[in-house]
């Protein structure tokens, strides 16, 4: 539940993803030799190149799938009314084909680097990676929320991520699912990388989300974040990670530069109360329509009454 008291609504969008997962899922469960074609297999992604996208949304086990479908419904609820339906999109596309091509890459620079074949038909699957950039986005959203899990234990939104990556590494480490790790690392780290320097931001000048608490040392511990912001800051001038910014824009360097590690605190509440506002807001749209409508209605109707008196005079 929302600040605000709103409860969001499961979105068509999400009912038609989670749709697909389950499609999916059946024509693996049916015919399981469509693996080698759903799931990433390097060495056969050419010419099969669609599993650069289908890997993404291509589950083999029920439970996971079922953990899975009910984090998308949960997760797209609060995320879809914020960014709006096309931009929900463009961002599970995004991370999805990511992921897939930065594990394509990986596995054969492996593979040039070793001259070991094994890694090229591995197969890796899973919504995992998609999820785990959900939790990144939500945390963008509304960081200091607070969430009850299993209705007992409250926990502050800007956590969930890193709680996630912890849990399914030491799931993955007990199964010895090592390779179930690249999806949902990535998946986490490319969200982020969109979130914060490539997504357009539709009320300020900023492309990206330039804000103290999106910075990548919020994912770790306070006492990590002065030399995580450090190396971040090297990374940053090595890639030219920078934020596009108006002359007006806050998160100025020293050096007159917009700062890739954030702006000032002012900026971080404006954006925290604008994202529960501007979703509060969405949530709401719906429920005042018809109430406007009527009153709308109501209100005309008088007006046309003395139209029609002033046009009888």
């Amino acid at each position: 539940m929302l600040p605000g008291g709103q409860q969001p609504k499961i979105t068509r969008l999400s009912k038609a993803i989670t749709a697909l997962l389950i499609i999916i899922y059946a024509v693996y469960f049916f015919v399981p030799s469509t693996s080698t074609y759903l799931a990433l297999v390097p060495g056969r992604t050419l010419p099969c190149v669609w599993n650069l996208v289908t890997a993404g949304f291509f589950t083999t086990n029920v439970v996971k799938l079922a953990f899975e479908v009910v984090s998308l419904l949960l997760l797209a609820r609060l995320v879809e009314p914020m960014y709006g339906s096309k931009e929900f999109l463009k961002f599970l596309f995004i991370v999805d084909f990511s992921v897939c091509f930065m594990v394509f890459v990986a596995v054969y620079i492996t593979y040039a680097a070793t001259a070991s074949g094994k890694l090229l038909y591995t197969e890796f699957s899973g919504f995992h990676g998609i999820v785990a950039g959900l939790l990144v986005a939500v945390k963008q959203i509304m960081p200091d929320h607070e969430v009850k899990l299993f209705g007992v234990l409250s926990i502050t939104v800007k956590y969930l991520p890193s709680i996630l990556l912890l849990v399914l590494t030491a799931l993955a480490a007990a199964l010895k699912q090592y390779d179930q790790l690249a999806f949902l690392y990535l998946g986490a780290y490319n969200a982020w990388v969109y979130l914060r320097f490539f997504q357009q931001q539709s009320d300020n000048a900023y492309q990206g989300d330039p804000s103290d608490d999106f910075k990548f040392s919020s994912f770790f511990p306070p006492f990590m974040a002065t030399p995580i912001d450090a190396v971040a800051g090297l990374l940053g001038i090595v890639f030219r990670l920078r934020h596009t910014a108006g002359a007006d824009a806050k998160g100025m360097n020293i050096n007159g530069a917009p700062s890739m590690l954030g702006s000032d605190s002012a900026d971080a509440n404006r954006r925290r109360e604008r994202g529960a506002k501007a979703l509060e807001e969405r949530l709401g749209m719906k429920k005042h329509g018809s109430d406007a409508d009527v009153e709308k209605a109501a209100g005309a109707a008088p007006a046309a009454e003395g139209s029609s008196a002033a046009a009888a005079q």
